[in-house]
Order: C-alpha cells, then structure tokens, then sequence
C-alpha cells in the first residue's frame, strides 16, 4: 500500500489556518444568544415571545426571526443593542 506524501507543509498550515478562523469568526459572530436577542427586542418595545433564526450580517449586526418578525439588531461601540423593525 502506498503512502502519500506531503507535498507542502506551507500550504497545509495555511488551510488550518483558514479554517481555525473561519470558526473563531462564527464563534465571535454568535456571542449574543437568542435570549439576549429577545430580550433586546422586547426592550424595543416589540413583542418577541421567541426567537426562531439569527442571521450574522456583517460586524454587530444580525437580522432576527421572531415569531412577531423580523427585525435588525446591530451593536454599537458601546456595546448597546439598537433594534429596528423590517417588513
């Protein structure tokens, strides 16, 4: 039976490298949980009784699926949530 070889080690670091940061990203995109979302929501003055999805779009900025609708939530630089309702 035939062993593979290496080919490169450069090029094996970089796709772990890749895929360690891909998952850290994910990882930073979902530091706000679904309750934390409903909370932000409701605090809005939006009913939101359960959230169903969390969409990351972008740096502190979600759109979220309530079972009362769709709404933006995004971050701001000091760490307060502002919601604003879509249609």
């Amino acid at each position: 039976m035939h062993k593979p070889k290496l080919q490169n080690p450069a090029s094996l670091v970089l796709f772990f490298s890749v895929i360690v940061g891909g998952l850290l990203s994910q990882a930073a995109a979902a530091d706000v949980s679904h309750g934390e979302m409903a909370a932000a929501i409701r605090s809005a003055d939006y009913p939101c009784a359960q959230v169903l999805q969390v969409d990351s779009v972008g740096d502190d900025a979600w759109v979220v699926q309530c079972n009362s609708g769709k709404f933006n939530v995004s971050r701001d630089q000091n760490g307060d949530l502002k919601v604003t309702r879509t249609d």
